[in-house]
């Protein structure tokens, strides 16, 4: 039988976004005086970056005839200027110029065109996204401190996965896949704790290293749906800085920043980006079996499956309810 194969339902379409900051771009991809059209969420929005560094993003149409903000447009000083008539908007929503009339109406020179709060953070330009415009709930985290000078910035990375974007973080829930998967010799141990918007996981597992096992330790610290920061200290000290936003519900945007300590040695450098290179190839492990995945939304869990139902519990609240609280 020939014809044309209808898609599997994967179970992610019909899942709502969460809300919470979510990267958007790195600090270097928006350069002073640049404009930018970005989707994620299920939408689009405009970022540009003006003269004083500060980055600002608006909803994409201009309000007074629907011109697209994110085609043709300039930033002149600090404001975008619209490309249509060239309208300038400030990173409030308000009018700041319009060239051809003296007299800006006091309504315009309010917000009249939607913003979305912007927070730049070791060097990762944050929105924040709620589908009914609420205010922040949380502050974006930023990297620990490090024990000895400044983190170096090792490595970066992207991928663009098919899956909804709380898979990606459940996966480090599941303690069993450690062994399937990635070869880890026994069943990790770990801590679980929720401390409001903050998710964090605290696991030892025994680690296969060239002079045989060692116990490695990795702390996990999870602010909201869409960024984590993990140490892993064990035959060297890494932190990942990681950031996973939904382009929509089927689709997401996974960011990771890599760092290490200052000052070290030639083998200890080597060692360094070896457990790089292993946590690089991890998700390459990963990520096949994410892109054809099915959500369940009842699995079938015995023990050793580790903490996924207390995770989905905490992760539900970055749901919408449609209520204030």
């Amino acid at each position: 039988m020939t014809g044309k194969t209808t898609p599997l339902d994967r179970g992610y379409a019909g899942l709502p976004i969460p809300f919470g900051w979510f990267a958007v771009a790195m600090s270097d991809e928006i350069k002073p005086g640049e404009v930018k059209s970005l989707h994620y969420f299920g939408t689009e929005f405009v970022v540009w970056r003006g003269e004083n560094g500060q980055v600002s993003a608006v909803d994409p149409f201009c309000p007074h005839l629907g011109a697209h903000l994110g085609v043709n447009s300039e930033v002149i000083g600090n404001d975008l200027r619209c490309p249509f008539h060239h309208w300038s908007f400030n990173g409030d929503g308000a009018v700041t110029d319009i060239p051809y009339t003296k007299l800006i109406p006091p309504k315009l020179k309010r917000s009249c065109l939607s913003t979305w709060p912007v927070e730049e953070v070791d060097g990762v330009i944050f929105t924040w996204y709620h589908p009914r415009r609420e205010a922040p709930k949380w502050e974006v985290a930023r990297l620990p401190e490090c024990p000895d000078g400044d983190w170096i910035l090792a490595e970066t990375h992207d991928w663009i996965i098919n899956i909804h974007c709380q898979e990606i973080t459940e996966n480090g829930q599941d303690h069993a896949h450690f062994g399937a998967v990635h070869g880890v010799p026994f069943a990790p141990a770990g801590e679980f704790r929720i401390e409001g918007w903050v998710r964090r996981n605290t696991v030892v597992a025994e680690m296969k290293t060239p002079k045989g096992l060692m116990t490695g330790k990795i702390d996990v610290t999870a602010t909201g749906p869409g960024q984590s920061i993990t140490e892993y200290t064990d035959v060297t000290h890494v932190v990942q800085s990681q950031q996973v936003t939904p382009i929509d519900s089927e689709t997401t945007h996974l960011r990771w920043q890599m760092y290490h300590v200052p000052g070290l040695s030639e083998g200890r450098m080597r060692v360094t980006q070896a457990r790089m290179r292993d946590l690089v190839k991890q998700v390459h492990q990963d990520i096949p079996i994410w892109n054809r995945k099915r959500f369940v939304e009842k699995p079938l869990l015995v023990q050793g499956d580790g903490p996924m139902l207390a995770y989905r519990e905490q992760y539900a609240r970055f749901y919408d309810s449609g209520s204030d609280s």
